[in-house]
C-alpha cells in the first residue's frame, strides 16, 4: 500500500514537514543498523576489559560518569556511541503536561548500548528501538570520535524533523559527523505531538505561560541544559556548542534562537531547510489555545474516556491524516516573539548562523501527490500533468495570481514536465524567498552564512516500494541528510557524492568549531550563497536571489 497525505495537507502552509509523512519519512533505522554487528563485537570486547555491570570500579574507554550516573556505551575502531542516556524525568503520570524535571541519579553502570523508546507518535515512522508507546522517552544520544582529544571538542546537538509529530534521535547515526569532522554529536528525543505541542487553557493555569503548548520546546532546553553539565565528560567543551536541526527541527532550532530563556544554552546554530522567517512552524497561542480545546474535546469522545488529561497514550497520538499539525506556540513568556518580530528588533540570541535550503526542496511533495494520483486513479503510470499543476498553483496562491506564477515559471521550461514547474514554483514561494529574508534579516545583527544544497542526482530510497519519480528527484526535501548522517534506508553514495559529504561534512563541523564558513558572508544587501554540489566546480557561489525568482514573489505579495 502507497502512503498519501490527504489533499488538505498536500498544501497546507506548503510546510515541507507533511511530505516528510508523503515519503514516509525514511529514516527508519539510520543511527543502529548500520554497525549493529561492530557494535556488538567493540561491546564485548569493551566489557571483556572492564569490571562487571553496576559495579563502581568500571574504567575505559566504554564507559563515561555523567553528572546522575555512569554510563557504558559500545566503541569501533572510529567512534564511541553511547545511546538511550535519560536527560531528564519520564514525563509519566503527573508530569505529563508539565515542565521538564531533572533526571534522578542512578547506581552502577547503567547500559548505553541500544537505542531507548522513542516519543509516542504517529507509528508511521518505525522506531530505531523499541516501539514508540511509552511516555518514558526523553533520551539522548552521544557519538564521540574514538581517539583521546588533544583539546575539548565542539559539542553539536542535533533536533530531528518530523513534523513534530514523529522521528527519534536514534534515527540519525553521526558516526562519520563525529569522527570526520573531529567533534561530539548529540541526538535528542523529545515530546511529539499533543504530548509535547497541545495548548489548553486547562494547561496554562499554575504554570508560565507559554509553557501550555511548548512541552516538546521546554524537552530540547533540558536536554541543551543537560550537554552543559556534561559535555567535558565526553570530550567536548561545554562553551562550544552547536544547535542545528533539518525541517521541524530548523523550525526549533529558530524558537531558541528567539527565547529568552534559551540564552546561553547554545554558541552557533545550524539551521536546515526549515528558514525561520518561514509562514510554517509556529503557531499563534490563540490559535494553539482554539486547537487544542478542540482536540480535548475530541480526545473525551473515544469509548473509556473519562478525561482528556488521564487519556491512555494511544487516544492522544493521531493518526497521521488525522490528526492536527504541531509547532511552537508563540505568545507569552517563553516565546514572546516570533523570529520575524524577534530579528527585527534585535530581541534574540546573537550568535553565528549557517542556514539554507536544498535547491528543489518541493519536489519532495510532487511525489507525495504523484504517487496518490497512482492510488486514486489505480494507474501505475499516472503523473502529474498540466491540469493538476494549474490546479495546485490555483489552490496556494489563487486565481487571481495564478497566472501570474504559471507565466513565471512555464510548463516547457522545465523539459514539458509539469512536475518540475510546479515544484520551483513552490520551493522559491516558501522556502527561497523566506531563506533570502532570513538570512538578510540575521546578518544586520550577527555573521550568517547562507547556503543551497544543489546536487543534481542524489541517493534514492533503498526499499523497491518506493519508486523512482517519473521526474529526476534533485536536491529534494530531506536529500542532504544522508551526506551528513547514516542513513541506511538509502541508496550508497557514489565516490562524487562522497566527496561532497566530506566536503559538508568539513563545513558543518568547521562553522561548529570556529563560527564561520570558507565563503563570503550573507549581508543586508547581498545574500551571498553558496552552492553545494558534487562535481568539479560544484561548490560555488551562486546568485541565489535570482535564481529564485525573489523579487517576483516580493512583489507578489
Amino acid at each position: 500500500m502507497v502512503l498519501a497525505p490527504p489533499r488538505d495537507r498536500w498544501l497546507s502552509g506548503c510546510s515541507p514537514d507533511p511530505q516528510i509523512h508523503t515519503l514516509v519519512y525514511m529514516l527508519k533505522r539510520t543511527a543502529h543498523a548500520a554497525i549493529t554487528v561492530t557494535l556488538a563485537t567493540a561491546t564485548v570486547a569493551a566489557l571483556a576489559v572492564t569490571a562487571t555491570a553496576g559495579t563502581s570500579g568500571d574504567t575505559g574507554p566504554s564507559v563515561v560518569r555523567t553528572d546522575k550516573g555512569a554510563v557504558r556505551g559500545t566503541v569501533t575502531d572510529t567512534v564511541r556511541t553511547f545511546e538511550g542516556i535519560p536527560y531528564a524525568a519520564p514525563p509519566t503520570g503527573e508530569r505529563r503536561w508539565a515542565s521538564t524535571a531533572p533526571a534522578r541519579r542512578w547506581q552502577g553502570v547503567k547500559d548505553a548500548t541500544e537505542p531507548r523508546s522513542a516519543c509516542p507518535q504517529t507509528g508511521l515512522v518505525p522506531p530505531a528501538g523499541p516501539k514508540s508507546d511509552t511516555e518514558d522517552c526523553l533520551f539522548v544520544n552521544v557519538t564521540t570520535p574514538r581517539a583521546d582529544p588533544t583539546r575539548p571538542r565542539p559539542v553539536m546537538v542535533y533536533l530531528h524533523g518530523g513534523d513534530h509529530t514523529d522521528g527519534e534521535g536514534a534515527m540519525h547515526g553521526a558516526q562519520r559527523l563525529a569522527a570526520q569532522g573531529d567533534v561530539i554529536v548529540v541526538t535528542v528525543n523529545y515530546r511529539l505531538g499533543a504530548l509535547g505541542y497541545l495548548a489548553h487553557p486547562g494547561l496554562e493555569k499554575g504554570s508560565r505561560r507559554g509553557e501550555s503548548g511548548n512541552y516538546g520546546f521546554l524537552d530540547q532546553q533540558a536536554a541543551l541544559r543537560w550537554v552543559r553539565h556534561n559535555a567535558s565528560a565526553f570530550g567536548g567543551d561545554p562553551g562550544n556548542v552547536t544547535l542545528f536541526g533539518q525541517s521541524g527541527g530548523s523550525h526549533s532550532t529558530c524558537a531558541h534562537l528567539v527565547a529568552p530563556s534559551s540564552a546561553g544554552l547554545f554558541d552557533r546554530v545550524v539551521s536546515q531547510s526549515g528558514p525561520c522567517t518561514s509562514a510554517d512552524g509556529k503557531t499563534s497561542r490563540e490559535a494553539a489555545l482554539r486547537q487544542g480545546e478542540k482536540t480535548a474535546a475530541d480526545i473525551e469522545k473515544k469509548p473509556g474516556v473519562k478525561h482528556w488529561r488521564k487519556a491512555p497514550v494511544e487516544h492522544l497520538v493521531h493518526p497521521f491524516q488525522q490528526g492536527p499539525r504541531y509547532s511552537p506556540v508563540y505568545g507569552g513568556e517563553l516565546l514572546p516573539l516570533t523570529p520575524d518580530e524577534a530579528f527585527a528588533t534585535g530581541r534574540f540570541n546573537k550568535v553565528p548562523v549557517l542556514q539554507g535550503i536544498n535547491r528543489d526542496e518541493m519536489r519532495a511533495m510532487v511525489y507525495g501527490m504523484e504517487l496518490a494520483k497512482k492510488q486514486t486513479t489505480g494507474d501505475p503510470a499516472a503523473t502529474i500533468d498540466a491540469a493538476d499543476y494549474r490546479a495546485r498553483i490555483e489552490e496556494e496562491f489563487g486565481k487571481e495570481k495564478a497566472t501570474a506564477v504559471t507565466e513565471r515559471y512555464p510548463i516547457g521550461a522545465y523539459d514539458d514536465t509539469p512536475a518540475l514547474a510546479l515544484a520551483a514554483a513552490l520551493t522559491d514561494a516558501h522556502f527561497a524567498r523566506p531563506a533570502v529574508d532570513t538570512g538578510r534579516a540575521l546578518a544586520a545583527q550577527v555573521p550568517t552564512y547562507s547556503y543551497e544544497f544543489a546536487e543534481k542526482e542524489t541517493p534514492w530510497y533503498a526499499d523497491p516500494m518506493y519508486p523512482k519519480p517519473g521526474f529526476p528527484a534533485g536536491a529534494g526535501h530531506l536529500f542532504e541528510l544522508p551526506y551528513l548522517f547514516e542513513i541506511d534506508d538509502y541508496e550508497e553514495l557514489d565516490p562524487a557524492q562522497r566527496g561532497l559529504s566530506d566536503a559538508m561534512i568539513r563545513t558543518w563541523t568547521d562553522f561548529a568549531r570556529t563560527g564561520k564558513a570558507d565563503w563570503k558572508p550573507t549581508t543586508p544587501a547581498e545574500p551571498h550563497t553558496q552552492s553545494l554540489a558534487s562535481g568539479p566546480g560544484g561548490i560555488h557561489p551562486v546568485d541565489f536571489a535570482k535564481d529564485h525568482r525573489y523579487d517576483f514573489w516580493k512583489s507578489l505579495g
